[in-house]
């Protein structure tokens, strides 16, 4: 066996990781776990915030990050771009190595754009390559966002309706292997390649490339508009009518009454009894052969100061911090005057929404004017970027419901959030609305139909509380609507009612992708303590 001593590694967040530089070095890692009994753990931009702490905190693994293997193999002329798994999509900002750059990143190879001077934010080759559809953040890896089967917000397009071939690299019985696995024709979901390729979790070996084929270049433009439920220019809680489409319909892609279409969508609801608001950004493909001289329009998702979103990002943080933990405060500097404890947590939970009342003026106000943007598809489609994942931390749960259960789904939300009894539900934060295309990959939450997605916020800052316990009343909420999880994000307890048995039910290839897991990973190098938790295994 070759000795993993001459393999470069690294710190990071205080963990020792390996760096494999090629592919041999990265087999002589998954020999190494063989031999001492451990497990590899790979991480991509660490975006899966639950995942990689618990996968770090496990005892007796080993770590990996693929940031050397990020190769990208575009050919022009057909469009076919085969890129290694540690390739970043875009720009990652909080890489702790240093490596990634707006030059090296999958998005900008396949289609670049001047980055500086006059022509900035224009192509430089009209000819360029594009996906279609991307999330809303571009940093992460290749590998990680198809690991954990992550989307985009549109039910017209899909991310991984451009995948073609996946390299994976595992140790079987006696060695480790390498293989190849590629869409079948004709494009049914009975291959192994629709549990390998896509929300596979890194269960099943390490992808080491993927095959993409991309289309033609394409630029988007749309809108984002404030509102409330009520006045919203959609008909959120019902089935639509001859003036607004219902937020299905919306979610689809139908035209509306004034014949306009969205091709990719999101909505921000902040819920709060009395002041609530609804931001509603959707756009739609255009032709870069329509681009005009003031193209392109930047979109803002937080006011700019000096050509920047990082005082509105700051400023946001702090203001969020203080609501999410005033009753911690109190507590500390109160420890020996219960009286005085009790009376200024009554004088908080009275003025806490008028000083909400002062934030959603704040940031979502009902005021603010219709904004118009336009841009390069890899520029717009993730459109939360510019929010910084250190200045303004936030974790998520996101639940994956079939699409036409949407006017439901929503009323059921609506009238819990409408009970001012209970504040606590509809806390000091929003949720995100948005919508994917059904997939052929066995163990994507969109598994064979349309979804709805309600995306559950908790500022990271709120020591008021936990996320755990502030999801787990929309994990049981929701449960009758048989939702499937976002595997990147925060996961229902295994052992509570929306935990294993639940999920295992709305997977119906749950168990042939198990017996596949345990084929391909004889000795449970893949399997974490946090996996192995999460499928009952």
């Amino acid at each position: 066996m070759s000795s993993i001593s001459i393999i470069k590694t690294c710190q990071i967040d205080g963990l020792t990781y390996y760096l494999p530089a090629e592919e041999n070095q990265l087999a002589d890692l998954l020999r190494y776990a063989r031999a001492n009994d451990l497990k590899v753990a790979v991480r991509g931009a660490a975006h899966s915030f639950p995942l990689i702490a618990q996968q770090e905190a496990a005892p007796n693994s080993l770590f990996v990050t693929l940031a050397h293997l990020n190769k990208v193999n575009l050919d022009s002329q057909t469009g076919l771009v085969n890129v290694q798994a540690g390739c970043h999509l875009g720009y990652d900002p909080f890489d702790p190595l240093k490596l990634s750059t707006i030059e090296n990143s999958l998005l900008y190879q396949i289609d670049p754009i001047h980055l500086d001077g006059p022509e900035k934010g224009r192509r430089t080759n009209p000819t360029g390559w594009a996906l279609p559809d991307l999330g809303g953040i571009s940093h992460q890896t290749v590998g990680g966002f198809m690991a954990t089967g992550s989307s985009g917000g549109s039910v017209r397009y899909s991310f991984e309706d451009a995948v073609r071939a996946v390299t994976v690299m595992h140790h079987g019985v006696d060695d480790v292997e390498i293989n190849t696995y590629t869409r079948p024709q004709p494009d049914t979901d009975t291959d192994p390649f629709y549990a390998l390729a896509f929300a596979h979790r890194g269960l099943l070996g390490v992808v080491l490339s993927v095959a993409f084929q991309c289309e033609p270049t394409y630029d988007v433009t749309g809108t984002e508009v404030v509102s409330t439920p009520t006045t919203c220019s959609i008909d959120l809680f019902g089935p639509g009518d001859d003036k607004r489409l219902g937020l299905a319909d919306f979610f689809r892609g139908l035209p509306d009454p004034e014949q306009h279409r969205s091709d990719y969508s999101r909505l921000i609801w902040w819920p709060q009894p009395g002041m609530e608001r609804m931001v509603v950004w959707q756009a739609q493909r255009t032709s870069p052969a329509d681009e005009d001289a003031s193209f392109p329009q930047e979109y803002k998702e937080v006011p700019y100061y000096f050509g920047s979103p990082t005082l509105s990002t700051l400023g946001a943080d702090m203001i969020f911090t203080a609501l999410g933990r005033w009753q911690s405060w109190i507590a500390e500097f109160t420890v020996d005057q219960p009286l005085l404890r009790v009376l200024l947590l009554k004088a908080g939970q009275e003025l806490q929404p008028k000083i909400m009342e002062h934030v959603l003026a704040l940031f979502v106000s009902l005021d603010t004017p219709l904004q118009r943007f336009s841009d390069v598809w890899w520029q717009l489609l993730p459109m939360d970027n510019q929010m910084s994942d250190r200045l303004f931390p936030v974790w998520f749960t996101e639940l994956w419901i079939p699409l036409d259960k949407t006017e439901a789904v929503m009323n059921t939300l609506r009238e819990f959030y409408a009970d001012a009894q209970h504040p606590e539900r509809a806390g000091t934060f929003c949720c995100e609305i948005y919508a994917a295309q059904k997939s052929n990959f066995w163990m994507s939450p969109a598994y064979q139909t349309d979804v709805i997605r309600i995306d559950l916020f908790w500022f990271a800052g709120n020591t008021d509380g936990t996320p755990e316990a502030y999801y787990q009343q929309f994990w049981a909420l929701l449960a009758p609507y048989g939702y499937r999880p976002h595997w990147g994000k925060y996961l229902p307890a295994a052992n509570s009612e929306q935990g294993v048995d639940y999920l295992r039910n709305l997977y119906p290839k749950w168990d042939d992708v198990m017996a596949l897991r345990s084929a391909r990973d004889p000795y449970n190098i893949f399997l974490t303590d946090y996996w192995k938790q999460h499928l009952g295994l």
